[in-house]
């Protein structure tokens, strides 16, 4: 592993657990056991290292899930959203620093990402709801952002906080949780027939 690609790791790790402000460059030196001068010359700063760990924890995910999303967008309205949520939550799952990188950048105050727009959230998943919506497979009340704003926050939250309610989630087959939390969100608590 080079050292660019060594402190990368060890800063994401101290990152997600002390945010920006938090993190001292001796720790993430220690971690990584790269000479301090390396983050200056491949980051410029501290900040530019945090700005280059959260493009890549974040630039990773993007591709994964919109390679999907383009499949998706060929399936029936329920099977095109369901494959969508189901692989967001699998990339989450397994990228565990991803969502407490995430949170550490929201209140941190220094955001690396500028906020989405609500005419930037996937196309191919606006199309699916739109499409869902004409044929009657999904409700006409609900609208496309607040059904993506749940599905992110919940799909993408569950993973990070299963260790934190363990009497529910630890145990339990991520994949199914997954299947279940799906179903929860497409369907709703009234039974869909699926």
């Amino acid at each position: 592993m080079d050292s660019r690609d060594a402190l990368l790791q060890a800063a994401a790790e101290e990152f997600a657990r002390s945010g920006l402000k938090g993190t001292r460059i001796r720790e993430i030196v220690q971690r990584s056991g790269v000479n301090e001068r390396m983050i200056y010359h491949h980051f410029g700063s501290k900040e530019g290292l945090f700005r280059a760990v959260v493009e890549h924890e974040f630039g990773g995910m993007g591709q994964a899930w919109h390679d999907v999303l383009a499949r998706a967008r060929e399936l029936e309205p329920y099977e095109g959203i369901r494959l969508a949520f189901a692989t967001l939550f699998d990339i989450v799952h397994s990228r565990p620093l991803l969502v407490p990188l995430a949170l550490q950048e929201g209140l941190s105050g220094w955001s690396v990402r500028p906020p989405l727009p609500a005419d930037e959230l996937p196309a191919e998943l606006r199309e699916l709801h739109e499409r869902g919506v004409a044929k009657g497979v999904f409700r006409a009340d609900v609208a496309f952002e607040v059904l993506y704003a749940t599905a992110v926050m919940t799909l993408m939250g569950t993973p990070a906080m299963a260790g934190r309610i363990p009497a529910v989630l630890a145990d339990r087959d991520m994949g199914r949780l997954r299947d279940q939390m799906i179903a929860l969100l497409l369907d709703g608590l009234t039974g869909g027939d699926r």
